[in-house]
C-alpha cells in the first residue's frame, strides 16, 4: 500500500512537468536570493524590462534579462560531445552580465565556460601585475640552461 502511494506521488510530480499535449514545460524560474549587502532605495521598485528564457530538448538554452535599474544578463549554451565511454557531454556556455557601480560606472563581465573552465573577462576584474625584469631574466637563464 505504501509503495502504491509513493508511486502515485512520483507519477503526479512527473506528470506536472508536461502540458496537456505531452510537451515539456519548464518549472517557473526561482526567485533570486538577495546577495547584495547594500540595497539602494530606488532598486526596491525595479521593474523587469525584458526576460527571455528558452530551453530546448537537446539541452541547449538561452536567456536574457534586463532590469530598469541597469542590471542585465544574457547567456547561451549547448551540449558539446567530448566522446569517451561513457560519453562526456557537458553544456558549454557563453554570456555576459552588467550593472552600474555605486560610482555610476558601467561594469560589464563576459565569460565562456567550456572544457577549459570558467573564463571571465572585463575591465572590472583584477589584472595580474607585470613580471619584474629580474624574474624574466632568471626564467630565460633557466630555459637556456635546460637546453644544454
Amino acid at each position: 500500500m505504501k509503495f502504491a502511494l509513493v508511486f502515485a506521488a512520483i507519477l503526479a510530480v512527473s506528470a506536472a512537468q508536461f502540458d496537456q499535449y505531452g510537451r515539456y514545460k519548464p518549472a517557473p524560474a526561482p526567485k533570486p536570493a538577495v546577495v547584495a549587502s547594500r540595497v539602494v532605495n530606488s532598486d526596491k521598485a525595479a521593474n523587469v524590462l525584458r526576460y527571455d528564457n528558452n530551453i530546448n530538448p537537446d539541452g541547449s538554452y538561452s536567456y536574457a534579462l534586463e532590469i530598469d535599474n541597469g542590471i542585465a544578463a544574457a547567456a547561451q549554451g549547448s551540449p558539446k560531445d567530448f566522446g569517451g565511454n561513457p560519453p562526456v557531454v557537458p553544456v558549454v556556455s557563453q554570456g555576459s552580465f552588467s550593472w552600474t557601480s555605486p560610482e555610476g560606472q558601467p561594469i560589464v563581465i563576459t565569460y565562456v565556460a567550456d572544457e577549459n573552465g570558467y573564463q571571465p573577462s572585463g575591465d572590472a576584474l583584477p589584472k595580474a601585475p607585470a613580471i619584474p625584469d629580474a624574474i624574466l631574466k632568471s626564467l630565460e637563464f633557466i630555459a637556456k640552461a635546460q637546453k644544454k
